[in-house]
């Protein structure tokens, strides 16, 4: 006997349709990939549920993250603006801002007020990281940028040995005792033997290079509709603060 079954209109629109999106890897010193932060899984469960969504996550380095999307292979998350980008996607409304931390070694006497400072400067940046038509333009004038992979422990090693004079950290803490612990507590994950190292010879500065507002960003194209759905989702939960509890709560 055979017996066919036909999916009701109901059980198909209880299956959350799926979409692509891309998020840039983090990678620990010996190369695997660092699972996104809990308040970073929490914002992305927030858009899930709002829209009846599931994300296909697909993580790469940010060059690639950028060039799959510029293909339409699906949305980014976690992007921010310069006027390069603005010109090839379409951005939503900011969905958070992270603190962009500036790191010296303990040693070195720099201070920091204004990106003139850094004048004569190498500065480690994750690859593919833009912080702004300003800090882009002044990389190839004002200082060097040492673009490295998105591993803290990488940049930090580069920066004690002083192959770097300092490093950028964005993150979603606002207080710089708490940068510098969350790099420490980093470095001991990591387990690393480098007695330099471990002397934790760093010192995060207190006032941020900047806030980095970061977005959803598309190709031109099909996937324009998820940025206007996912403007509506981010304009409600701003209003309701349910977005910025879920970024704090779990960065505590």
């Amino acid at each position: 006997m055979c017996v066919s079954f036909v999916m009701t209109a109901e059980a198909v629109a209880a299956d959350p349709e799926k979409v692509v999106l891309l998020v840039r890897e983090q990678r620990s010193e010996n190369g695997d990939i660092i699972p996104l932060p809990e308040n970073v899984r929490n914002v992305l469960a927030y858009f899930e549920h709002q829209l009846r969504i599931q994300f296909d996550i697909r993580r790469y380095p940010m060059p690639r993250v950028l060039a799959n999307v510029k293909n339409g292979e699906g949305l980014v998350f976690g992007i921010s603006k310069n006027t390069e980008r603005q010109a090839l996607f379409t951005f939503s409304e900011p969905v958070y801002a992270n603190s962009v931390w500036v790191v010296k070694r303990t040693d070195d006497n720099f201070t920091f007020d204004t990106i003139y400072d850094f004048k004569g400067k190498t500065i480690g940046i994750a690859r593919g990281t833009s912080y702004g038509d300003e800090f882009d333009k002044q990389s190839k004038v004002l200082f060097k940028v040492e673009n490295d992979i998105n591993s803290n422990a990488s940049r930090l090693k580069k920066l004690i040995s002083k192959r770097t004079d300092l490093m950028l950290v964005s993150t979603s803490f606002t207080q710089a005792a708490d940068v510098e612990a969350r790099l420490h507590q980093q470095l001991s994950n990591e387990e690393i033997n480098d007695e330099q190292v471990l002397q934790a010879g760093f010192t995060v500065l207190k006032k941020p290079l900047m806030k980095d507002e970061l977005y959803f960003a598309s190709a031109p194209g099909d996937g324009e509709q998820w940025i206007s759905k996912l403007n509506r989702a981010i304009i409600a939960g701003k209003k309701s603060g349910e977005i910025s509890r879920l970024i704090n709560a779990a960065v505590k």
